[in-house]
């Protein structure tokens, strides 16, 4: 009886023991999810200390999931990136809030979702406290490049110890390298480096194109060109240009209006010229952006139509007027000029481009850009006038 009790015991105290040790084996598993849970927490919340474009020192979360966008055109560059999931609070300029126009940016064409973000104030480049707090956005991205966007920078940050960082959004003719260390910053912070690496290379491999298409041409056999109607803080009729075109200095064209690029803007080239300077320079070639039908009495074809001075134009003698998609909506939408260009190249030089159909090359430019194919959609915004010949 003793022997069995013993042998009772001995079987309990090993049953016991062997649950004890799978007890241990057990919650040393669990130990482990919770040791990969906390360097998962310890991950997540790790900090980077960037200099923005404006050369501001700023500690931010290193990859966040939440941010918020402020400024003109401050959601192109986090498109191009495949970043827009990200947004999750909008510059009332990127807003549907905006709502008076059809849109013509095409990263916002491919992710209309983000006009629908809440607006972090009531007007552009404006940041409410309190919108910014109740948003609780990781980091904000300010797009900017003046003095002022520095000082709003700091006062909000200030205010609300939320991160920003501002970044460079003006134009890529003569700022490239600004733009291009935007990307770089930006891919940088949100952990996706080798798409801003992609992007950089792609918008300089297009450029490229274009000029070793055109680099050979020689000046004698090339015609003289002007844009007009290129918006600026909202849009303008014919006397609106840019000296600085993306189309024409990648295109080595002979602009007319080049002889003032010492009197552009800082942010994207634009120039007011008068009627009579037109009519001096009388190009032979018109190219009118469409962003001017939004200018009030219609914009420059309205005015090519009906102005008795235009219409001596040789250009509109000849009916050698085109038209593009805006380059200018909300800052430049580099993508948008660089399709541009193809299409004025067929224009200006047929020889050298009769490999290339335009709204072709627009979808391929767009859907590596921001992912989607919008030329149709951008065409349709513009009432069908996009890449054609105006007739007056």
């Amino acid at each position: 009886m003793k022997r069995n009790l013993k042998t009772l015991l001995a079987v309990i105290f090993l049953t016991a023991c062997l649950c004890f040790a799978a007890g241990c084996i057990d919650n040393g598993h669990d130990h482990d999810h919770d040791h990969d849970h906390a360097a998962n927490e310890t991950k997540t919340g790790e900090k980077m200390t960037v200099v923005d474009s404006l050369g501001r020192t700023v500690e931010v979360p290193k990859n966040p999931s939440k941010i918020a966008i402020s400024g003109s055109g401050s959601g192109r560059y986090f498109g191009y990136l495949k970043q827009m999931h990200k947004i999750i609070a909008v510059d009332y300029q990127e807003s549907s809030q905006l709502g008076y126009r059809k849109e013509t940016r095409p990263y916002m064409i491919a992710n209309p979702y983000v006009k629908d973000k809440p607006i972090l104030g009531t007007s552009k480049g404006a940041v409410d406290s309190e919108r910014l707090l109740a948003a609780s956005p990781e980091l904000v991205f300010m797009a900017g490049y003046s003095p002022d966007v520095a000082k709003t920078a700091d006062m909000v940050q200030e205010k609300t110890g939320i991160p920003i960082v501002v970044f460079y959004s003006g134009d890529y003719v003569r700022n490239s390298d600004k733009v291009d260390d935007s990307l770089r910053m930006i891919g940088k912070i949100l952990d996706c480096e080798e798409r801003a690496e992609e992007v950089i290379k792609y918008f300089n491999d297009t450029k490229n194109d274009l000029m070793r298409r055109t680099k050979d041409i020689p000046d004698s056999e090339k015609p003289t060109v002007y844009v007009g109607g290129v918006s600026y803080s909202g849009a303008h009729g014919l006397d609106g240009t840019d000296p600085t075109y993306l189309p024409f200095t990648v295109l080595h064209a002979k602009n007319v209006a080049a002889e003032m690029k010492d009197n552009v803007t800082a942010s994207t080239g634009y120039a007011k010229v008068s009627k009579e300077k037109i009519m001096e320079w009388n190009p032979d070639i018109i190219i009118v952006d469409l962003g001017t039908k939004n200018a009030a009495g219609g914009g420059a074809i309205v005015e090519l139509k009906t102005d008795p001075s235009y219409k001596n134009l040789k250009a509109a003698k000849t009916g050698e007027i085109y038209s593009v998609n805006p380059h200018t909506s909300m800052g430049t939408n580099h993508e948008t000029s660089l399709a541009n260009a193809y299409y004025i190249g067929k224009v200006l030089y047929p020889e050298q481009f009769k490999d290339i159909d335009p709204e072709k090359k627009a979808d391929e430019i767009y859907e590596f850009t921001v992912g989607k194919a919008v030329y149709n959609t951008l065409k349709e915004n513009m009432g069908g006038e996009s890449y054609q010949k105006i007739k007056l």
